[in-house]
């Protein structure tokens, strides 16, 4: 289908990528773009073939697909300076975890002829940088693709057959839908959990408890409830600016509901808390029940 793909932005995803499609025995040339670092590592460890020198020299790029890994703002930048030097046929696909200005930007930036299909990839970690990628990154994960009126159906399908190759799921959504929901399962939990690491500050925590004795009597709770805690303003800074009134509205929701909470239990109102609980629980073994038959269902496949 691709015989020749170009991956702009050697990081963890783009460089799992890379090591997915060569396990999953993608034969045909892989180059790399984006920065001097990656390119370079990866072209030094096998990850891909050669460096791809097309759009610094100016000059089109002959890849089939071209896979945009970089941050958002990166993204949005490569597809405003360097989308006139893709030639006509070839299909660009994304990472960002934002979908309503990339596609904007894709279909403002474009030559005709090329198709652009956002995408998502629901995988990842807290560590960025080639040094942590992986072949087997996307097994199982979920992968978002963007399918509008105007996206080239057989470019989709293609598109789609490959990361369906490489051991994910897909799942067809629209723009403004995806960044509703990345927002409710991921943006919010992000800034949650960023929220709740600053309590323990002596800033943040000064009235509230001795800083020194939680963090000796803090556990695994406060650990995996504050894992997304260490990630990078750089990296959420992009989503942040490009998704600010979906995050917005699941943040009014969640203050909401603490608020609520905080209410309740001021006038010693504990039905409330058990209510909340009872919700909470049923909503966890749906999603639960919802993500086993997904894998039983790939077992079987």
């Amino acid at each position: 289908m691709f015989d020749h793909i170009t991956i702009v932005g050697c990081g963890l995803l783009g460089g799992s990528f890379a090591l997915a499609l060569r396990r999953a025995g993608f034969t045909g040339r892989l180059t790399a773009s984006g920065g001097s670092r990656g390119p370079k590592l990866a072209m030094e460890r096998g990850i891909v073939d050669v460096i791809e020198e097309s759009f610094v020299r100016g000059e089109v790029c002959e890849a089939d697909l071209i896979y945009l890994a970089a941050p958002i703002g990166g993204i949005i930048d490569f597809l405003k300076t360097r989308g006139s030097l893709i030639k006509p046929g070839a299909v660009v696909t994304d990472a960002g975890s934002t979908k309503t200005e990339i596609c904007r930007v894709a279909r403002e930036s474009l030559p005709a002829g090329v198709t652009f299909i956002g995408g998502h990839p629901m995988a990842g970690s807290e560590h960025t940088g080639l040094e942590y990628a992986r072949a087997d990154l996307f097994d199982r994960a979920t992968w978002a693709l963007v399918a509008e009126s105007s996206t080239d159906q057989t470019g989709f399908a293609q598109l789609k057959s490959l990361i369906e190759m490489i051991g994910a799921r897909v799942i067809v959504t629209e723009p403004e839908e995806h960044d509703a929901a990345v927002a409710l399962i991921s943006h919010l939990p992000q800034l949650v959990a960023t929220t709740l690491a600053t309590l323990l500050t002596e800033e943040k925590s000064d009235g509230l408890a001795d800083v020194d004795l939680a963090r000796k009597l803090a556990a695994t709770g406060w650990r995996d409830m504050t894992r997304l805690a260490g990630s990078s303003w750089g990296v959420w800074r992009d989503i942040i600016l490009t998704n600010q009134p979906q995050i917005v509205r699941a943040l009014a929701e969640i203050i909401a509901g603490l608020q609520s909470l905080k209410d309740e239990l001021e006038i010693r109102n504990f039905n409330h808390a058990r209510e909340l609980f009872g919700e909470a629980n049923a909503s966890v073994e749906a999603y639960r029940a919802q993500h086993y038959q997904r894998f039983e269902n790939l077992n079987k496949s």
